[in-house]
């Protein structure tokens, strides 16, 4: 990767004075306890402020959300530490309340068996912040900045759950993340046409995306499709669809 970077990933402009450091993945996706106890050199790019403004909270939500799930791997016990210590905080009560309705005991009024729990979470901020993610690995990668808007398959697979087929692809590829406990990624492509990738959270979460680089006329993109996403909770129960909320 150049070192020389004076173009903002996230909107594809020209970097100004003003810049700021975002890290790929986010920084709180790594504990504190991990970060004190390994002090990883997380990798970033610069952003202008304003463009990384713009994900923050779509990226707490996706800890608070998404991070629980995680909870019986080591990492993913250290990020729960931390998310029970923001709980305590009165800014944080939105946040909380929101993220705690999601739990359902009887999805749709149906009981489900020993004591399982259905989650449901906002599909919409959800892949917002991993095509983010994706977006920052691209352009670190391949030194090319990705629409937001760009049309993309994605699926979300709870622990224990069986990959999609083009996993198997993806797999053959080596390993990139730098701290695979809390974060691993791989991917393969075509130059200029499409690519695959898999990305490992809290050593427990895979989320699969595909997408075509722009200008693609694939029925795919020219129908602007995004996939279906699936979650289940951390004590392995039902699976729901994700729901898009406003």
């Amino acid at each position: 990767m150049k070192t020389d970077i004076n173009i903002c990933y996230l909107c594809g402009q020209p970097l100004s004075d003003e810049i700021c450091k975002d890290h790929v993945p986010p920084r709180q996706f790594y504990a504190r306890e991990l970060r004190r106890k390994y002090g990883p050199n997380l990798f970033t790019l610069p952003v202008h402020p304003s463009c990384n403004k713009a994900y923050q909270k779509d990226e707490d939500y996706f800890v608070h959300s998404v991070g629980p799930v995680a909870m019986e791997s080591y990492s993913g016990k250290a990020l729960w530490g931390d998310i029970s210590d923001r709980c305590e905080r009165p800014q944080n009560k939105r946040i909380v309340q929101m993220v705690l309705k999601e739990f359902d005991e009887r999805p749709s009024g149906l009981i489900l068996p020993f004591g399982k729990v259905a989650k449901r979470f906002d599909g919409e901020r959800v892949w917002r912040v991993v095509w983010k993610i994706v977006r920052g690995l691209f352009f670190k990668e391949i030194g090319q900045v990705l629409p937001d808007d760009l049309p993309i398959k994605y699926e979300i697979l709870s622990p224990g759950e069986k990959p999609p087929s083009e996993y198997d692809i993806v797999h053959t590829a080596p390993p990139l993340g730098q701290y695979p406990t809390v974060f691993d990624y791989r991917y393969v492509g075509i130059p200029e046409k499409m690519y695959l990738w898999a990305m490992l959270f809290w050593d427990r979460i895979i989320m699969f995306v595909g997408f075509h680089l722009p200008g693609c006329t694939c029925r795919i993109c020219t129908n602007n499709h995004i996939g279906d996403a699936k979650m289940i909770t951390p004590l392995s129960v039902g699976k729901t669809r994700h729901r898009h909320e406003p």
